[in-house]
């Protein structure tokens, strides 16, 4: 069963929900179902989840009064799994024992991966997209902007969203062992997104992991803060050089301000039930790019 876990937690990033719905899907409730045999097999530790009893079931709820005064209630359904997954994996990782280690470890071999086929795109992979669309006749001013830019994201949709990914990584490597195998492609992958957001992420969370850190002296874990800020102020600087105007950091930063704006006004309109599990959407983009938010 262990095994199975495995397998699927490392094949989820490599699983676009946006490019392949379909797959994406079928991997969805192969990974709810897993989840469930796992807690009939090996059930959960009572105790280790007892502190998150009460806001799990609080938020159980709202997402069944979000189903019920749903805009379209079938298309919230679909959408359920996704938030029913994440429940049972909070309440299986609250309760692992040594498996842990072998789930961390796994997640870092993703996304080890996931870095290493990063860095082929920045190296081949633009260059075959754009002999791709000159070949099929497909011409889209903005996506070939897009690849000119060489902001690596593959194999997610946008370079944001692999930053993200990335980032949320970054903490496990440092405390691997052999850490360097995983902090290189990693950090690599990373900067080349050129995502200002993932790296203030990252720095944050790497700012967090050598304060908490036991072993570290605050001098080392100040110097590598530093550095880190001094990294995503140099990439600042090369997205200010940007000749596209959609492709300044300013653009970015307005966008968002008006996605968060309109996303104000959905919660103004709808603040006790929502708009529904999977029904929201704006005039030019399906996410707030803002998860609390979005939820």
């Amino acid at each position: 069963m262990l095994l199975l876990l495995l397998t699927l937690i490392f094949l989820r990033p490599f699983i676009s929900s946006l490019a392949f719905p379909l797959s994406s899907f079928i991997y969805s409730c192969l990974l709810l179902s897993s989840l469930v045999i796992w807690i009939v097999l090996r059930g959960l530790s009572v105790e280790r989840i007892k502190p998150l009893q009460y806001p799990l079931l609080l938020f159980i709820l709202a997402l069944l009064i979000s189903v019920a005064f749903s805009q379209n209630i079938a298309l919230s359904i679909a959408n359920l799994d996704k938030y029913l997954s994440a429940i049972l994996i909070l309440t299986i990782a609250s309760s692992l024992g040594k498996d842990a280690d072998k789930i961390i470890s796994c997640l870092l071999f993703a996304a080890l991966a996931i870095s290493c086929l990063a860095i082929y795109q920045y190296l081949f992979g633009f260059q075959h997209v754009l002999n791709y669309m000159a070949k099929n006749s497909i011409y889209s001013a903005f996506t070939q902007d897009y690849l000119i830019q060489k902001r690596v994201f593959f194999p997610f949709v946008t370079p944001n969203t692999l930053a993200g990914y990335l980032a949320m990584l970054l903490g496990f490597a440092f405390a691997e062992k052999h850490k360097i195998i995983f902090l290189l492609p990693l950090i690599s992958a990373l900067l080349l997104t050129r995502s200002l957001g993932g790296m203030i992420s990252a720095a944050f969370a790497t700012f967090l992991y050598f304060y908490l850190a036991r072993n570290v002296s605050k001098k080392k874990a100040s110097s590598i803060v530093v550095l880190a800020m001094l990294i995503v102020l140099a990439v600042f600087a090369v997205r200010l050089t940007a000749t596209k105007t959609h492709f300044q950091p300013a653009f970015s930063a307005a966008m968002r301000f008006s996605y968060w704006r309109d996303t104000l006004r959905i919660i103004t309109a709808h603040p006790l039930v929502g708009i529904g599990v999977g029904n929201f959407n704006l005039a030019y983009s399906r996410f707030s790019h803002n998860s609390y938010l979005q939820i």
